[in-house]
């Protein structure tokens, strides 16, 4: 896949319309610099917005993948070589690895029948309604839904950060709904782990520091610390930036502090917000496969939300929400990431019930 030729065909469609990237921007309620990095090949749009761009510059999705407009005839032939194109050129190859078990793993997660209801002057809205489902240990889970399916309001349900309406959450078989609200810090502190798209790193304290902050509110003796950074930091491959700021390294290292902050506390499940949000392609490869060897070598439990199919296509188990509710659930069991990709969009678009011929093609 070729970003450039994508970025300049863009560019081409839009001033065919007689529009400004300003005006693009506004249509598809973006930044104007989201539309210049397109359009100069440094990034993708995001998954969201690959409909409605395609809509407002009368394009087809195959036609926006392969930078350029099909003629009818190609179409069908098009279609398959521009699904595997994307798919390659986003996930390269691999090859599952089940996990084996001799009995079932412990359930770390348990959300049974939560409901988030807000009330307005007006009105009452319904932010989440009746969502069940569990995660079991060493799990790597996605949730994925447009923005307002919900999907943030039920992290931070998780997160402790608000209170469910109705329902109860049970982490490792604690009901944190019951937690009075001046322990839920202290809770998170000690059961959570967190990884956010902006890093959340603390710019006054080196690599070292950040990481060691987080065993020291947990009372870690001083002796205890060096050795435990030190060994993550070498599986995490960041034992050379250690003494580094954040501000000296980049997104992708600066997201991989983040998950040895996370994971060094040992917390019972790691929840990460649109951790791919801010990083390159490359990055993002790289923290999704760390996010993989977190769950497969440490036995980390990770609870993800993104809109990102190529995000998604590295769990082993995707919810998919809207309208507050998880419509659909889909197992990658034996697949490897390019026919889970695939699988991934075709569910997509059963659940917003549209179809478009990129969608169509049959699995790799």
């Amino acid at each position: 896949m070729n970003q450039i030729k994508i970025g300049a065909f863009i560019s081409q469609r839009r001033k065919a319309k007689g529009w400004t990237q300003s005006q693009l921007a506004e249509k598809l309620e973006v930044t104007d610099k989201a539309v210049s990095k397109w359009e100069t090949g440094r990034s993708m749009p995001d998954l969201s917005l690959f409909l409605p761009l395609c809509t407002l510059l009368d394009i087809t999705l195959n036609e926006l993948f392969a930078g350029e407009c099909i003629a009818e005839e190609k179409l069908k032939e098009k279609a398959d070589e521009v699904l595997m194109n994307v798919i390659t050129n986003w996930l390269g190859h691999d090859k599952r690895e089940l996990k084996e078990y001799d009995t079932a793993p412990p359930n770390i997660l348990e959300v049974e029948n939560v409901s988030k209801l807000y009330e307005t002057e007006n009105n009452s809205v319904s932010a989440v309604n009746d969502v069940s489902f569990r995660i079991p240990h060493g799990s790597f889970v996605g949730i994925m839904g447009a923005s307002g399916s919900g999907k943030t309001t039920l992290l931070h349900l998780i997160a402790t950060i608000d209170k469910p309406t109705s329902g109860t959450i049970r982490i490792n078989g604690q009901n944190i709904v019951d937690i009075p609200e001046e322990d839920t810090a202290e809770f998170r502190r000690r059961h959570l782990g967190f990884v956010f798209q902006e890093y959340n790193l603390l710019e006054t304290l080196t690599v070292y520091e950040n990481i060691a902050l987080a065993l020291t509110i947990k009372d870690v003796s001083k002796e205890s610390i060096r050795p435990m950074i030190q060994s993550l930091s070498e599986k995490l491959d960041i034992s050379a930036i250690l003494d580094k700021f954040p501000y000296e390294i980049s997104g992708g290292q600066r997201q991989r502090c983040a998950c040895a902050r996370a994971l060094v506390v040992n917390p019972d499940i790691i929840l990460a917000d649109e951790p791919t949000g801010a990083l390159d392609s490359h990055a993002a490869r790289q923290l999704l496969d760390t996010f993989a060897m977190l769950c497969r070598e440490y036995g980390a439990t990770i609870l993800m939300v993104t809109h990102d199919v190529m995000a998604a296509s590295y769990c082993d188990k995707i919810l998919f929400m809207k309208d507050g509710e998880i419509k659909a659930a889909l197992n990658r069991e034996q697949e490897n990431k390019q026919t889970f990709f695939a699988d991934i969009l075709k569910k997509i678009e059963w659940i917003e019930g549209e179809s478009h011929d990129v969608l169509e093609a049959v699995n790799p």
